[in-house]
């Protein structure tokens, strides 16, 4: 399924102005906000022009499980990945924030996750088959219940949102 998802991707080699960048959303569409990272996902692959970027980023909407695209993505040969989803770290609804990976570990510490395995259990297995530097960019949400609309002031934070992943994609690029 994940293998279907990428559509014949293949990697770059391993020298780093070669190696691809992997965007990947987490989350579930039937779940409010927790619907953010999939909803990016949609919203980057839409933007027009094209990133402008050699090679451009893979953005991979992984749904709930994002543990099924660790092999794909370490096909790919990535030198960084930005994993979106949303996820409580105390702020206001809409707002976002760029973790590291210990940061990750901390945050899922207590949590409540809406996903089959831990999401740092996913990064550390990205992280394991890849070598790449790997982020999360939490976007606090509001509600996460199962038949709920994404709230106002998620929905709001969208296009902001965007324009950050689309300039986190540039950080490192030749020629960008």
């Amino acid at each position: 399924m994940a293998e279907e998802a990428l559509g014949g991707l293949s990697p770059h080699g391993d020298s780093p102005q070669n190696r691809s960048v992997v965007i990947l959303g987490v989350g579930n569409r039937l779940r409010g906000d927790d619907a953010i990272g999939c909803v990016l996902c949609d919203e980057l692959k839409g933007t027009v022009p094209a990133w402008g970027l050699s090679p451009e980023p893979h953005v991979i909407d992984c749904g709930d499980t994002p543990e099924n695209y660790v092999e794909p993505v370490a096909k790919l040969a990535p030198c960084r990945i930005l994993v979106i989803d949303c996820c409580d770290f105390g702020a206001e609804a809409g707002e976002f924030r760029l973790f590291s990976r210990p940061e990750i570990e901390e945050l899922s510490y207590g949590l409540l996750s809406t996903h089959t395995l831990p999401l740092s259990l996913t990064v550390e297995l990205l992280s394991v088959e890849t070598g790449a530097a790997i982020e999360l960019l939490g976007i606090q949400p509001e509600r996460i219940e199962f038949g709920e609309e994404m709230s106002e002031p998620v929905q709001r934070a969208l296009p902001a949102v965007v324009e950050f992943v689309r300039n986190w994609a540039r950080v490192l690029q030749p020629g960008a």
